[in-house]
């Protein structure tokens, strides 16, 4: 949103230039911190992936809601007709599921700026908040934006009724969790972080440290890639968790 007096940039070409040429893209950054332009294609293309995704997700929720319902003591008590309420539920579009995209949106966002904002502590480099959090929000738009569609259209090609539960959905794009289909549920979402576009945007995170922080090379795509590594744990240890609560 804010740029420095002395510099006008075009928010659109920015974004543009993340995805053609990286590099020149955080020069201008850093020059002119511009981010409105990023998020709002960044939730265009969110809500045009998840509505591609509808048909899987709800399909994969009902699935995944009428396992638990027989396999889970957690649910137990439930009444035959409260049961069935709860599986007609998950085949219903959550009225709140676009917001959820801003949501997770944002989140994701301020994670990566306050990572990358240590990673130049630790780097002594020379990028502020400021800077950082409008890099990655244009990051958001490869990773996130086009990395929803791209599941979108994998979804819709492979068809609603091949998507069982959550994890046939995050695990969808192509990454490392292709070469081992059939692990455990936290082994094949740390897997599946290694997808195309998590890649894409260590690559991106590298180069923003490197460029419009002024790190060293060799640091920006080291403290990138443990970036991605923490990410993937994160993700794998929250699915661990479920499962082993019954819920995943």
């Amino acid at each position: 949103m804010e740029t420095s007096p002395a510099v006008k940039a075009s928010g659109l070409s920015t974004v543009v230039n993340t995805v053609a040429a990286p590099s020149e893209a955080f020069e201008t950054l850093r020059a002119a911190p511009t981010w409105g332009w990023a998020c709002l294609i960044a939730i265009i293309l969110l809500a045009i992936g998840t509505y591609l995704q509808g048909p899987a997700t709800l399909h994969a929720g009902a699935a995944q809601t009428q396992h638990m319902m027989a396999t889970s003591s957690l649910f137990a008590n439930l009444t035959p007709a409260q049961k069935t309420a709860a599986i007609d539920r998950a085949k219903k579009p959550s009225p709140w599921g676009y917001l959820f995209v801003v949501f997770t949106l944002f989140i994701v966002a301020v994670l990566n700026t306050l990572m990358t904002l240590i990673g130049n502590a630790i780097g002594k480099g020379q990028a502020d908040f400021k800077r950082l959090w409008a890099g990655s929000m244009n990051i958001a738009v490869p990773t996130l934006g086009l990395g929803a569609i791209v599941l979108g259209i994998i979804t819709t090609l492979r068809g609603a009724d091949s998507f069982s539960n959550s994890i046939d959905i995050a695990t969808a794009t192509p990454s490392l969790a292709y070469i081992m289909p059939h692990g455990s549920p936290g082994l094949t979402v740390f897997l599946a972080g290694f997808s195309i576009f998590t890649i894409w945007g260590l690559f991106l995170n590298a180069t923003m440290l490197r460029v419009m922080a002024k790190t060293s090379a060799r640091f920006a795509y080291t403290y990138a890639a443990l970036i991605t590594v923490l990410g993937a744990l994160l993700a794998a240890g929250l699915v661990a968790v479920a499962h082993n609560a019954g819920f995943a």
